[in-house]
Parts: C-alpha cells; structure tokens; sequence
C-alpha cells in the first residue's frame, strides 16, 4: 500500500475502484490491477482530475451521459469514453459511494443491501448496494462505452 498525495495518473485502464476513506490524511484509497494506493485527495476531486486529462470535467462527462444514454440517477463515467470509466454504487455525491470500473466483476450479495464485489486478480471489496443495482450499474456502465464507441466510429 502506498501513499499518494494527489496522483490522478492512478485512475486509469488498470484501476479497479475508488472509494472515499477516512483515515488521518488519507481521504481516497485507490485498487489498481498493480497495488493499492491512498490518496490526500477526495474520491471526486480525483476522478475529476482524471476527467481533466481527457479534456472535459466530471459534471461534463456525466451531463453527456446522462443525455445520451437517457440516465437521471447513478449515471456511469465515461473517463476516456473510448477506453475506460465507472459506475457508482450510489449517488456520486454521496461519501459511501464506490466507483467500480470497466473490469470484470462476480458480485455475491451478503445481506440485504449490502454485496461484495469480487475482481477477477482476488481482490474483493464490500460495497452498500445490492447485487441487482451492481448488476445493472455495471451493464449500463458497459452500455454506454459501447453505444458512445459506435457512435464515434462513424464520425
């Protein structure tokens, strides 16, 4: 585990989650496919940033979604709308709130409201969610790179 102040350059095609944390400094941890990182910075300032190096902002990249896909709630990020983004466990705004990325994911739901999400390196996370919202978090997020994927293809 290491500590990072406020590298953006972790949310990337390797990043399997992000989620808001609360430990002396430590604001974000960060499970990449290579380690997992903390970060001074918050959850959304990071994502954020990440949308930044890709030339828009995050209420862009979900405004764009919202608007193409027909979402009002829990909209999917498109990061890098070609390669990679994230879908949130809950509202975005909210600090429990989980984003999960476009990687592969079982899903076993532990209680009501409440799963764990198992990535295909074994790294598992416990999330407040039931597996039918990850379900179908993860199918919209998979959606919507696909639908933006075709529609700029054509262009």
């Amino acid at each position: 585990m290491k500590d990072m102040k406020g590298n953006s350059t972790l949310i990337d095609l390797q990043t399997l989650m992000v989620e808001s944390v609360f430990k002396g400094k430590e604001k974000t941890r960060i499970v990449t496919t290579h380690g997992i990182y903390y970060s001074e910075e918050s959850a959304l300032n990071l994502l954020e940033d990440a949308c930044n190096r890709f030339a828009s902002t995050l209420e862009g990249r979900l405004k764009a979604i919202r608007k193409l896909m027909n979402y009002s709630v829990k909209t999917p990020l498109l990061i890098e709308p070609n390669h990679f983004g994230a879908f949130p466990t809950m509202s975005y705004r909210h600090l429990e709130c989980v984003w999960i990325f476009n990687h592969p994911i079982q899903v076993e739901e532990v209680s009501k409201g409440k799963s764990i999400v198992l990535f295909s390196n074994g790294i598992s996370v416990s999330v407040n969610a039931s597996k039918h919202v990850l379900l179908k978090q993860h199918q919209r997020l998979h959606t919507s790179l696909n639908i933006y994927g075709i529609q700029n293809r054509h262009k």
